[in-house]
């Protein structure tokens, strides 16, 4: 089986790549790189026309100071690219089965109260709710005939190679990985080897379509998940984060506080309902396996 990875050339993607790789299937990238298949609609229907799969990952990280310039750059990314393969698929004559979309948690509104399901949520007002609600309408709007459609809708991913984890673990490690802020914030997770499992899942399971929260089906306050590190870790002492800190320390290294003050609790409903099992339900197991 072939796979196609629109900007696959990242923590995630590089991660996805390997296991498909393992897996027996063909692996190719759409990338700004030489090697790999350029945003060009010529090439890309050439290529889709081969593919089985086509996953699109593409788009500017979040991770950033949310100024206009960048704003404009993460709106733009996640549109482009979707806008461009879509209007490739609908050039093919044979085109892939399954087109699977990144999506976020940013569609649902921040909060504790409610944990938003695909059936049953609010939609967040601010910009990156704006963007992922967008970006959702632009990729199933195409309404394609023969291709499958889904709408990967992530929570933090964390790995042993990238993301947020290896951060928080060597912050839990120095003495530093109390609580932030308050504490009291939801905290959505997966374990990478889910996400990729989530995949897998979905290309077997031919009656899934649309949108799918990929994330854990326990999230939990800000303040257990870093306890539950620091047993890990085996670091007793968890210094706590206060709000101005958290501002600050984002100042000086050009991201939002709010991306990790102001998260999204949501839960797996779609995929619970279909059958699936999470290898890492709980987050000391999936700590602990990118730990040890």
């Amino acid at each position: 089986m072939r796979v196609l990875i629109a900007g696959g050339t990242g923590f995630i993607g590089s991660y996805l790549s390997k296991r498909f790789i393992l897996n027996g299937f063909d692996v190719n990238f759409v990338s700004r790189s030489k090697a790999h298949v350029q945003w060009n609609e010529a090439e890309l229907i050439e290529t889709l026309e081969k593919t089985d799969i086509l996953i699109n990952l593409a788009g500017k990280t979040i991770n950033c100071r949310h100024n206009a310039e960048n704003k404009k750059q993460i709106y733009n990314s996640r549109i482009e690219t979707t806008k461009m393969l879509g209007a490739a698929l609908l050039k093919c004559k044979n085109a892939p089965k399954l087109w699977i979309n990144a999506s976020a948690s940013a569609i649902y509104k921040s909060g504790n109260k409610h944990c938003h399901t695909e059936s049953n949520y609010e939609k967040g007002t601010n910009f990156l709710a704006k963007t992922v609600q967008d970006w959702e309408k632009l990729f199933f709007d195409f309404n394609l005939s023969t291709t499958r459609q889904i709408a990967l809708r992530t929570s933090v991913v964390l790995g042993k190679n990238g993301g947020a984890f290896k951060p928080l673990q060597l912050l839990t490690k120095y003495g530093l990985g109390g609580k932030a802020g308050n504490g009291k914030q939801f905290f959505s997770w997966i374990h990478i080897d889910d996400y990729f499992r989530i995949i897998e899942f979905t290309i077997e399971n031919e009656s899934i379509a649309g949108a799918i929260n990929a994330t854990s089906p326990i999230p939990l306050p800000n303040s257990e998940f870093m306890k539950t590190m620091r047993e890990v870790v085996g670091c007793k002492i968890g210094l706590p984060a206060p709000e101005f800190a958290i501002k600050l320390g984002a100042f000086f290294i050009n991201t939002e506080a709010s991306l990790l003050l102001n998260p999204v609790r949501f839960c797996p409903e779609l995929l619970l309902k279909s059958g699936f099992e999470f290898k890492y339900p709980e987050c000391k197991s999936a700590i602990n396996e990118l730990i040890n």
